[in-house]
């Protein structure tokens, strides 16, 4: 089980989810899916995903239902917003999903980082 927090960027220009611990493909998508419903209410369409405390430990096929099945079949997701991924230097947990999602055509990108990812953010 995780536990997350959803928070605004200070300046207002995106929002933030931190989450903890082992993630699974159905918190993450309803993480995604509040983090989303707020955006909406701010008119935001970029996100940092804070997973420095977080490993996916899901399998290959649940990584990509999760993408592929409820990512991109889901009307309560914010279609062309922007995605940065900030992970631990050397957890390499999270790297399929970035791959899965920038080949459905995704605008999510996994960074080490920190300000990587929100100059990443701040582009779009």
């Amino acid at each position: 089980m995780t536990t997350y927090t959803l928070t605004i960027s200070e300046d207002k220009k995106y929002i933030i989810t931190k989450v903890v611990g082992e993630v699974t493909s159905q918190e993450m998508y309803q993480h995604a899916v509040e983090a989303h419903q707020l955006a909406r209410t701010l008119n935001l369409r970029a996100f940092l995903m804070d997973l420095t405390d977080a490993v996916n430990l899901q399998s290959v096929s649940k990584n990509y239902d999760l993408v592929y099945q409820q990512f991109r079949t889901s009307d309560k997701l914010i279609r062309n917003s922007r995605l940065a991924l900030w992970v631990k230097m050397n957890d390499h947990s999270h790297d399929f999903i970035e791959t899965l999602a920038f080949n459905a055509g995704d605008n999510v990108k996994l960074f080490r980082d920190h300000q990587k990812a929100i100059n990443f953010l701040l582009e779009g």
